[in-house]
């Protein structure tokens, strides 16, 4: 069931009817929820269900576990390995024996292994992450083990941001069941204006760009230099409008319902720094890195060399959450270098971070390609065609740029660019949110109006829901 679709906003209508109903009863109405999450996931495959019931009562029965016996240790190992296992299992078994395969073909060891039949689990990267950081948080003392099964069941399969994020810790989950739900008009009003953007940036500017993007990818060999770049840089926004529209409308549908998330996307392109834009691009993932991973390798603690190295695996392994594929974990890669090289500048060239709009400019430009280079990996179908994409921009030619075709996109590129600034530095959803007149009126009436005249006759998949 995609947001997208006219089965979502009908499912919705009637789970918020429902909550809204329920309101007297908290127990009916955490179980409406529950059945309501089942049977949006459901929609993909009754089966994998199965999945997210296994690593519920795992995970829910290890951290009871945790805070009674002697070696609790002993258990977050087998919470470790039963998600990881079944992330394994399904997300990247095909994968290493694919690469079995190849080691097998070369080295003539005769030894070849079938391809297993699976199909990939929807959100599964995202509620086993979610899953692990609550048996972590409970082996660490930083959050009590959930005795309600009712409530941690919800915690996990919660269907707004169910398959892909934001990912929401324990803490913040349950401080908002337990907190009265009741919705303001504040609350509907703020929801309304994320639900509305989300839905244009997903719709009219993801999926338009679309048209441009997929045909460059897909099938680079012969593309020409401007439709290669001009393909690269309007990746750059699908990926951000796509990914961050269906955050919007995830964090919004779940503020009509009472619960409020934490912000998933800081406007990435204005950032002056890679570090700066992890901050700001799936800020909840680069959270949990940080917190679960990062730090659980040494941090910066053990100097600076193994700061490098832990940055380093860091955004390896971040790159192939993201999938199996040694692009990921080529673009992770990338990252990881730009972070430690960027530390070493930082360190030696203090006059790098100078004050003024120019500095500033320069900065977001060069952040903003070191991105954009590594989008190239991140959206290629494999190696070779990121190989002819690169090879497609060695052919640069003044008399290739075609006014009709190429002009429109660069001024559309451009005021996205433009819209990020704008966004970043006069808070213009905050005060669509906060107004309660022309504005906010104006703005729900504009999306509406976009979504019926530059919406796509077919709209694509969130690109995140392969993850």
């Amino acid at each position: 069931m995609l947001f997208n679709s006219f089965h979502y906003v009908a499912f919705f209508i009637v789970v918020l009817a429902l909550n809204q109903a329920l309101l007297r009863w908290p127990t009916a109405q955490k179980l409406m929820l529950l059945a309501a999450s089942y049977y949006f996931y459901g929609q993909w495959s009754w089966l994998y269900l199965l999945l997210i019931l296994f690593s519920t009562a795992t995970d829910y029965a290890i951290g009871l576990g945790i805070v009674r016996v002697r070696r609790p240790r002993q258990l977050l190992v087998i919470s470790l390995v039963a998600n990881l296992g079944v992330l394994f299992f399904f997300k990247y078994a095909n994968w290493a024996i694919s690469n079995w395969n190849a080691v097998d073909s070369l080295a003539g060891i005769g030894m070849p292994i079938t391809p297993l039949d699976l199909l990939l689990p929807i959100g599964i990267s995202f509620y086993t992450f979610q899953s692990l950081s609550y048996t972590i948080d409970v082996y660490r003392g930083d959050s009590p083990p959930r005795r309600n099964p009712l409530d941690y069941s919800l915690f996990i399969a919660f269907f707004p941001q169910l398959v892909a994020g934001p990912i929401v810790r324990d803490g913040e989950f349950f401080h908002e069941l337990d907190r009265d739900r009741s919705v303001d008009f504040g609350m509907v009003r703020q929801a309304l204006i994320l639900i509305s953007l989300g839905y244009v940036k997903k719709m009219v500017v993801a999926d338009n760009l679309a048209l441009v993007v997929d045909p460059v990818f897909d099938a680079p060999l012969g593309q020409g230099f401007w439709d290669t770049l001009l393909a690269i840089y309007a990746f750059a926004f699908q990926i951000y409008c796509d990914f961050s529209g269906y955050t919007d409308i995830a964090i919004g549908c779940a503020l009509l319902l009472g619960f409020r998330f934490p912000k998933n996307f800081n406007y990435p392109y204005v950032a002056e720094s890679i570090q700066d834009f992890w901050r700001r691009w799936h800020m909840t993932l680069s959270r949990w890195l940080r917190d679960y991973l990062y730090i659980s390798l040494g941090g910066n603690r053990k100097g600076p060399g193994r700061t490098m190295v832990n940055l380093m695996l860091t955004m390896l392994l971040g790159g192939l959450w993201h999938g199996a594929s040694w692009n990921f974990v080529i673009w992770g890669g990338l990252h990881g270098a730009y972070l430690a090289v960027e530390r070493t500048i930082h360190k030696h060239w203090p006059g790098w971070n100078r004050e003024g709009r120019f500095f500033r400019l320069l900065r977001v430009a060069i952040c903003f390609h070191l991105v954009c280079l590594a989008w190239i990996f991140f959206r290629a179908p494999d190696l070779a065609g990121a190989a002819q994409i690169f090879s497609n921009l060695g052919g640069f030619s003044l008399l290739d740029f075609d006014k009709d075709s190429h002009l429109g996109l660069c001024v559309l590129l451009g005021l996205l660019a433009y819209a990020q600034f704008l966004g970043n530095d006069r808070r213009i959803k905050q005060r669509m949110s906060a107004s309660e007149g022309p504005l906010f009126v104006g703005t729900v009436t504009c999306a509406l109006l976009a979504l019926i005249w530059f919406t796509p006759a077919v709209s694509t998949p969130f690109i995140y829901f392969q993850f």
